[in-house]
């Protein structure tokens, strides 16, 4: 069993996945599998524009 900071440690090298999966863009596991290196930046500035837009549409 892997140990919680073993855990930690891989969830924060592997962010930029876990930031996809766990937002509600609908990416799926299967999907990263077949994105490449490009695709996952592309979608993770994607995912900052979308999350700009959103902030800024909010009334304050």
């Amino acid at each position: 069993m892997i140990h919680p900071k073993e855990a930690e440690r891989r969830a924060k090298e592997r962010w930029r996945y876990w930031r996809l999966l766990l937002s509600d863009i609908g990416i799926t596991y299967s999907d990263l599998h077949q994105m490449d290196e490009e695709d996952i930046a592309e979608a993770n500035a994607a995912l900052d524009l979308y999350i700009k837009q959103q902030n800024k549409s909010r009334p304050k």
